[in-house]
């Protein structure tokens, strides 16, 4: 079977099992605990909530503007389970806000929060998933810093994934069992499977749980309409373990040995200037890589920018 002609699922998003309407939005968007030293005060509150976008866990909805005229979103879970995702982002992203040295990249920014809903700033832009090869290419430098920068203690209190970061093995009957689903031309599958297998056969990360972002694909990168530095959004997966599973994400943009470099050269977890360690972990960093492009295949045709990046990165291995 040919790539042109192989099945893939259409995207379908998990079943919502919460009832957020306008006027539920509006409950929430009252009943907002702001962050030390933010005031809502002068804010211009759209007298209607509007939707502007849904993605697995959250709806998004446009709820006002500041005083300089930065839109406002609201992000409120629609599934029961994404509460403890945005939960998680809150946390982390206050420790990274508290962090005394600038980030690579920009991150959000929480003016307010309370269960299952959280206020931010929007970031004006556009996905990185959405531009070409060469694209990709040039934002591979600012995520391989920002992953350096991030792969430091977790902070304290964070809940653990039970699918970011983690050996291999924990997942590794899932992903055969999607690499079947996907139905890859044999050879491409034989490869697909050899490079994780060098993955799983590699040693065992076993130094200390760094912070990771847990899902750092080109959906989660948003290039800034004013050329300024592009940001990394949606920390819901954010967890500490294996800095692999965040390399597998950054082989995603296609930076070959170049970026590999350029994290290495500045990340700062003991044991990341040995050789054998080195290897190892971008043995299993290939691996994730592998994870993430299968997981996107299972939901994404080709023609879609997610299939596509997915599908290039396999024949790329």
């Amino acid at each position: 079977m040919t790539a042109e002609t192989r099945t893939t699922v259409p995207v379908a998003l998990p079943v919502a099992d919460r009832d957020v309407d306008a006027d539920e939005v509006e409950r929430l968007r009252m009943t907002l605990l702001p962050e030390p030293g933010v005031t809502l005060a002068h804010v211009a509150w759209s007298p209607s909530p509007m939707l502007i976008g849904e993605g697995w866990d959250n709806t998004i909805w446009d709820v006002g503007s500041l005083a300089d005229g930065t839109a406002l979103a609201l992000r409120v879970a629609r599934r029961t389970s994404a509460i403890e995702l945005l939960d998680r982002e809150v946390h982390v992203l206050r420790a990274l806000a508290a962090a005394p040295d600038e980030l690579p990249m920009r991150v959000p920014t929480i003016l307010a929060s309370r269960r299952a809903a959280v206020l931010q700033p929007w970031f004006p832009g556009r996905m990185a998933a959405l531009g070409g090869p060469a694209e990709l290419q040039r934002i591979a430098p600012y995520l391989a810093r920002m992953l350096a920068r991030l792969h430091r203690p977790a902070p304290e209190g964070l809940t653990r994934s039970a699918l970011r970061g983690v050996h291999l093995a924990r997942i590794d009957a899932r992903v055969r069992a999607d690499v079947e689903r996907i139905e890859l031309p044999r050879r491409l599958e034989e490869r697909v499977l050899a490079v994780w297998d060098e993955g799983l056969a590699a040693p065992l990360w076993n130094g200390p749980a760094v912070l990771l972002h847990g899902d750092p694909h080109p959906g989660n990168v948003v290039l800034a309409d004013d050329r300024g530095l592009p940001a990394l959004i949606d920390f819901g997966d954010t967890t500490a373990g294996d800095p692999a599973g965040d390399i597998g994400g950054l082989l995603l943009y296609r930076g070959g040995d170049e970026v590999l470099e350029e994290y290495f050269g500045r990340c700062c977890w003991d044991g990341h200037d040995d050789p054998a360690v080195r290897r190892a972990t971008v043995a299993r960093g290939r691996a994730w890589s592998v994870r993430y492009a299968i997981a996107l295949l299972t939901a994404y045709p080709l023609g879609s920018p997610y299939g596509d990046i997915a599908d290039a990165h396999l024949r790329f291995l």
